[in-house]
């Protein structure tokens, strides 16, 4: 669940370019049409002898393959999980990126844009070029964290004038200071 402060709001939601998940797409159809393919191939290619043996265990054929079917469908769920669920959001005043690790794992990492030092866009190749999508390296001042990083994100340079222009406003946005007093100093 995403957590906002007061008076935040999410002006821009990055996500993974919709080519990223077509490999996994391809993969699932290959998964799915190779082993009727094989089946109806050694069912033409052998001997008319040995066809009996596979008319006896096509019941059991058909069991291996619908079993076969629904781990490639896990698979696929699982894919489409971590695709749609890792997002980043930018808000006025910071960076949430939200990474799916697994079914039930969730990371959620919170970058202030004081933090920011640099952004790094990486656009590789001709596809990548034409679609408009690439990766983003988010590069903190902190020593302790690490920097954030999104593979094949949706226009990675509009990405970056949205995270500029926002830390630009954020740094030049005066600070409201509270200075609490001792009440034992006031008496």
């Amino acid at each position: 669940m995403l957590h906002l402060e007061n008076n935040e709001t999410i002006i821009w939601e990055v996500r993974k370019h919709w080519f990223d998940f077509v490999w996994s797409t391809a993969l699932v159809c290959i998964a799915i049409t190779c082993p009727p393919i094989l089946y109806f191939l050694a069912f033409v290619y052998i001997p008319p002898e040995a066809r009996e043996v596979f008319r006896l265990f096509q019941l059991h054929t058909v069991f291996i393959y619908s079993l076969w079917l629904l781990c490639v469908w896990i698979l696929f769920a699982i894919q489409w999980t971590n695709f749609y669920l890792d997002v980043w959001y930018v808000t006025q005043r910071r960076i949430i990126d939200v990474e799916q690790k697994g079914i039930f794992h969730r990371e959620i990492s919170n970058l202030r844009f004081d933090k920011i030092q640099d952004i790094t866009i990486e656009v590789e190749g001709f596809i990548a070029t034409m679609l408009n999508f690439g990766d983003i390296h988010v590069q903190t001042a902190a020593e302790d964290s690490s920097d954030f990083t999104m593979k094949n994100a949706r226009d990675p340079e509009g990405v970056r004038k949205i995270i500029f222009s926002q830390h630009n406003f954020e740094g030049d946005r005066p600070r409201e200071v509270k200075i609490q007093r001792n009440r034992k100093n006031n008496v």
